[in-house]
């Protein structure tokens, strides 16, 4: 009998960002157990664990002020709803759609991210007071996950609305 094993997306770009040769989760799982194992299968792909980068601690100049990656994302939607009085979600969505980050999405709202956080101990996004962004029909709490492989799309979308933004 087969099994079914569920994995979230989260979880899914996780093991997929982790394993050379990725194709399935079962095939990824087979391989691991193979070399955990000892198991020497000739018509099996060899499984490789991809070496870790070293963090990328890129500072971006935004206004005047250098941020690290998830800070300069709130930063810029933070200006452009500034920039943009009365700008709803389903406005600022079309912006800076969820793709921009990838699963997450590049901001949530708030009451959503609560009831989501309340099971869960890892907190994805900018959650103190101060860090929250009031649109005009809801809050909204922008993702905290941005890395070398999604950040330059969200910049070229900012510069795109003519905000300068530099790396260092």
């Amino acid at each position: 009998m087969s099994q079914v094993i569920r994995v979230s997306d989260e979880i899914f770009a996780r093991l997929e960002n982790h394993a050379v040769g990725f194709d399935t989760p079962e095939s990824v799982i087979e391989r691991m157990l193979n070399q955990y194992e000892g198991v020497e299968v000739s018509t099996a792909k060899p499984f490789a664990v991809k070496s870790m980068p070293a963090r990328d601690m890129t500072k971006y100049a935004f206004n005047n002020h250098d941020y690290g990656k998830g800070r300069l994302v709130l930063a810029v939607v933070r200006q452009y709803v500034a920039d943009n009085h009365g700008i709803s979600f389903d406005q600022l969505l079309e912006v800076f759609p969820k793709k921009l980050q990838g699963s997450i999405g590049v901001f949530s709202d708030h009451d959503e991210v609560v009831k989501i956080y309340s099971r869960k101990n890892h907190k994805r996004h900018f959650f103190k007071t101060e860090d929250l962004i009031q649109l005009s029909n809801r809050q909204i709490a922008v993702c905290t996950e941005w890395g070398i492989g999604n950040i330059s799309q969200f910049i070229q979308v900012a510069q795109s609305l003519s905000y300068e933004i530099s790396g260092s």
